[in-house]
């Protein structure tokens, strides 16, 4: 584990220190996404069985969240409060909306999104 640990570490470093990941974040909004990205990353990572299979891993999954993050920054330029509706389409080509998920998943995220936004008004 220790091996993984190093290699999470030096990939999500990385992540922090590229000023063009969070150029546009509050640093409270950086926080929320750099550290989603942290977590994902290390929770993709400690799958792998190989050190081998956990470079390849954080490198694939370094791939995909800098492309999240670097969407989510430039939606982070938009003065003002943001529209969900216009973030969600902004992430679509990172999360593939579009693709047909089963109707228990749909209808748990849905119920999920709800909650949060009745708990954070």
């Amino acid at each position: 584990m220790a091996l993984f640990d190093k290699i999470i570490q030096q990939t999500t470093e990385r992540l922090y220190e590229d000023e063009r990941m969070r150029s546009n974040f509050t640093d409270d909004e950086a926080k929320i996404v750099l550290g989603w990205a942290q977590n994902w990353i290390t929770s993709q990572v400690r799958t792998a069985k190989t050190e081998a299979q956990a470079q390849q891993i954080a490198q694939s999954e370094s791939t995909r969240v800098r492309q999240t993050v670097g969407t989510l920054n430039t939606l982070a330029a938009k003065p003002g409060a943001l529209n969900l509706n216009q973030a969600i389409a902004a992430l679509e080509p990172q999360v593939k909306l579009q693709q047909a998920m089963p109707r228990e998943k749909v209808f748990k995220l849905l119920t999920e999104w709800v909650t949060l936004l009745w708990r954070n008004p």
